[in-house]
């Protein structure tokens, strides 16, 4: 081979090399730009779950609403105030669950800030929803039932491990 050819192959590889740095760069940016147009929603979604009315109507759902109140004829059938605590919970979960079921927000990220709280609510809300969705025929929450599928099938703990959360007990704790 004449030194032209080397010097021809030498340039080629030179290039391949420097468009796929260009691919990789363009790539990473690309992931970064999407990366910080979703930080506004992931954070409002945080906001949310932080106030006292979203607490409330939480420990509500939890504490309250089946000793208080039938599923027979759907959520629409109760009280204006228990309608509210349904709502405000049910709705944002199901809000998350189509950023989540659309590949928007990442699953993994809200499962392990919200998983047990989704399958728990799910499991107060389902009876309700169903009756909803027979007395209304509508499909009442389907987000919040697949992301409440999505909890039950992995634990907050596993989240946790994958993304290689570590612990950091306080010192009397070992003693």
């Amino acid at each position: 081979m004449d030194a032209s050819a080397l010097l021809n192959v030498l340039a080629l590889v030179v290039s391949a090399g420097a468009l796929a740095t260009s691919l990789a760069v363009a790539r990473r940016q690309l992931r970064l730009a999407h990366h910080s147009n979703l930080l506004p929603i992931v954070l409002d979604l945080f906001k949310e779950t932080r106030t006292l009315e979203f607490s409330r109507s939480i420990e509500y759902i939890r504490d309250h609403l089946t000793a208080a109140h039938s599923a027979h004829g759907g959520y629409r059938m109760l009280p204006e105030e228990v309608k509210m605590h349904i709502r405000r919970v049910g709705l944002f979960y199901d809000d998350v669950g189509k950023l989540v079921a659309h590949g928007i927000v990442d699953e993994q990220l809200i499962l392990g800030a919200y998983g047990n709280a989704i399958a728990r609510v799910w499991t107060t809300l389902a009876p309700y929803v169903y009756a909803e969705r027979e007395r209304h025929r509508n499909l009442s929450m389907v987000y919040f039932e697949d992301l409440a599928y999505r909890a039950s099938q992995t634990t907050m703990t596993a989240v946790h491990a994958a993304a290689g959360l570590r612990t950091c007990p306080p010192p009397y704790a070992s003693q």
